[in-house]
């Protein structure tokens, strides 16, 4: 049993809904990582039409990945005291279609609701 199959099945489904990469290895150009997710996607193991997220990437990262297969969403830390994605990322989400999830909005606790 593939390594793939073996996940699927430990986690009791047909599929991935929608499949994050958290960390993009710098040492792997990003267009060889969604080519191999694409592949996935067509083997039906990633969503009925292959739902990807990306986290912590910029804009130009984006753009690559996006080139090679539909960037479904991608997630950054964005809060009042973390505003950096306002330069570029999330204008290039909005160009491209591509949801945007923040994490920590309240900057990891240092931020309250009163």
């Amino acid at each position: 049993m593939e390594i793939k199959e073996a996940s699927l099945k430990r986690l009791g489904v047909d599929y991935i809904g929608l499949y994050y990469i958290h960390r993009i290895d710098s040492n792997r150009p990003v267009e060889k990582v969604m080519q191999e997710l694409s592949a996935l996607v067509a083997e039906r193991k990633i969503g009925h039409i292959g739902h990807i997220g990306l986290r912590e990437v910029s804009a130009e990262t984006l753009r690559q990945a996006h080139a090679v297969h539909p960037i479904t969403a991608t997630q950054t830390e964005y809060s009042l005291g973390s505003r950096h994605v306002e330069a570029e990322v999330l204008s290039t989400c909005n160009e491209l279609g591509v949801g945007f999830v923040p994490y920590s909005p309240l900057g990891r606790g240092f931020l309250q609701i009163i």
